[in-house]
């Protein structure tokens, strides 16, 4: 029996996996090191917690896999920042997107943030050596972001051509900072209820146009459609209003100055709100395929979702938006 349990020891720890795969950037592509490195560790189909080390901290992840996926290789993959205080698991289940993942053979990966002294979990959106109030540590999250995507296509099972960010919130914040430091890893990025922080947004120096989707309520009160009509200054100087996160993507990405102005209504999940009015701007280039596209919802507060019609749940918009951009 002792010879049983030694040997089940040796099992379990011969199983673990020691997480040093390495990340090279160029100029000009992303090239993932971990080919080849990792052939007896196997990801699992469906919903599953994992854990990595990175730079002496525990970091947690949910991965979801299709079932129906034919074969395990050239699928896209969307990364899932949470907000403030958030946990990746209630993320997961909030942006109900499983069955777009099945239907069209999409990776689905949901980090945790890291604790702040085992409180609130967060995204460091903002430089080091800012004095943004939202970064709460020494974390630092882009490494660890780029580790992570190292270890998640360690099998190769990623079409690094559509790695795609969604971030909600405080998420939303690292989705445009993740945007702007890092070369030629996404497809497309999507913001709900977040921003860029003015130190980020001042440092931006993206190395290629991004498509971005801009999803905000007119009336959130946590991150405001306009900072500047509602917050004091001291708040004021640390956001960016919607307007010129839209205008700094719309310079980056040479957008022409015309746009395209789509209206919806729909009803909303909160009833004491009664229908929710879309307005929806395109913003097209003339040199590139970095389609901007916000969706203004008027009344909405610092929500999610914003509506009960299938079509106009935020992550049929997000997929919508994602499945017509592909790295160049």
């Amino acid at each position: 029996m002792r010879f049983f349990h030694f040997y089940l020891v040796v099992i379990l720890i011969s199983c673990s996996k020691e997480n040093t795969s390495l990340l090279e950037k160029k100029s000009d592509n992303y090239t993932s090191l971990a080919k080849g490195k990792f052939n007896s560790f196997r990801y699992y189909e469906g919903q599953e917690t994992y854990f990595l080390t990175f730079n002496g901290l525990i970091r947690e992840y949910i991965m979801y896999i299709p079932p129906s996926i034919e074969s395990r290789t050239n699928l896209p993959v969307i990364f899932n920042f949470h907000g403030y205080q958030d946990r990746a698991n209630n993320f997961f289940n909030m942006t109900e997107l499983t069955d777009i993942a099945d239907e069209n053979g999409i990776v689905l990966v949901y980090p945790q943030g890291a604790p702040l002294d085992g409180g609130p979990s967060h995204w460091n959106a903002a430089p080091f050596n800012s004095s943004s109030f939202v970064n709460k540590s020494n974390v630092n999250d882009l490494e660890f972001f780029l580790h992570l995507l190292d270890e998640v296509n360690q099998n190769n099972i990623l079409d690094l051509n559509r790695v795609y960010a969604i971030g909600y919130s405080n998420g939303g914040m690292f989705s445009h900072f993740l945007a702007c430091n890092t070369e030629n890893v996404f497809a497309a990025i999507g913001d709900v209820a977040g921003t860029m922080l003015t130190d980020a947004f001042n440092s931006c120096s993206p190395s290629s146009p991004i498509p971005v989707l801009k999803i905000h309520g007119t009336n959130d009160g946590v991150v405001p459609y306009d900072a500047e009509t509602i917050f004091d200054n001291d708040i004021n100087d640390q956001f960016k209003t919607v307007k010129q996160v839209i205008d700094f993507w719309k310079t980056n990405n040479k957008s022409n100055n015309q746009f395209i102005l789509n209206n919806y209504v729909s009803s909303s999940w909160a009833e004491f709100m009664g229908p929710v009015n879309y307005e929806k701007y395109t913003y097209e280039s003339d040199e590139n395929n970095s389609q901007i596209v916000h969706y203004k919802m008027l009344g909405g507060r610092h929500w999610w979702d914003y509506s009960l019609d299938e079509d106009l749940k935020t992550s049929s918009l997000l997929w919508k938006f994602f499945s017509k951009h592909t790295r160049e």
